[in-house]
Parts: structure tokens; sequence; C-alpha cells
């Protein structure tokens, strides 16, 4: 990352007796002043947070430590696990209608694959999750909810 990017690393505790086993999440998140900071990617574990939120966090030995939302940014988070044996094309095809909506997602290599689904505000939430329930119960991927942000 470029000095001047004013980009920071945001580290999020997380319970490691979760499905997932890890003890904490690192995010970007872009400095505001102060101990305020907003979120610029998707979290892929941590719950309750969702991209372009603000953020308050406290540094603690070095590292900047996540402590409460600020302000929400209406932004909702959802994860994608894909299925074994979803085959790249059914993903993609279903992806495709998310894609259109103008939701985005990051992924890691994990077993299965993971992606964090960003679900803008702009973004009606009740057609997104609706595809979201027909990739389910097409066998392509399960999926849970991290955050929602919208009004519903």
């Amino acid at each position: 990352m470029n000095k001047n990017s004013n980009l920071h690393k945001l580290v999020f505790p997380l319970d490691p007796h979760d499905w997932h086993g890890i003890e904490s999440e690192t995010v970007w998140v872009r400095s505001l002043g102060g101990n305020r900071y907003k979120l610029e990617n998707t979290p892929f574990f941590a719950c309750g947070v969702a991209n372009g939120d603000e953020l308050l966090a406290n540094r603690e030995k070095g590292q900047l430590v996540f402590d409460k939302v600020a302000k929400a940014s209406g932004h909702s988070t959802y994860r994608i696990m894909v299925e074994e044996t979803t085959q790249p094309d059914e993903f993609s095809k279903q992806w495709a209608k998310l894609e259109k909506l103008g939701c985005t997602c990051e992924d890691i290599d994990a077993d299965p694959p993971l992606f964090s689904v960003d679900i803008p505000a702009s973004v009606d939430i009740h057609v997104a999750y609706a595809i979201l329930e027909e990739g389910e119960g097409l066998g392509i991927w399960a999926f849970e909810e991290g955050h929602c942000g919208h009004q519903i």
C-alpha cells in the first residue's frame, strides 16, 4: 500500500470457537481522523459490519483494533460457501445475477471456496436475498448473513 493512501489495517477479534476457527480478521480501513475509520472492503468473518461503515478503533499493541460502528453505511454483508459439487460455470451464472444488481465480492482460497458479498444500500435487499436463496436451493452454494444494514 502507498504510504500516502491513508489506508490502514484494522483487526476484528473473533471467537476461535466459531465455525471458522480463527481468532481475528484483518481488513482495510481509511482514516477519517482521530479514532474514526471507514471500512474499505467486505469482511469474511466479522459480523455486524459492512463495507463503507464508519468504525471507531483503538490502538492496542501497535495494532488498530475494532471498537464499534460509529455510522452504518446501509450496506449488507453475506458469505457464500460454494458447494464441492458446483461447477465453475454454474457458480458464474448464478453470481452474474447478483453482480448485475451491483453486488461485489471478495474471495479467499478455502476449501470449499468462500466469498464475502457486499450488497450496496442502493440494491433491493429482497431481490438480492432471493438470488442467494435460489443459489442455495439449486445446490450451488450455502450462504449466511454477516450483517443486514438495509432497512427492511
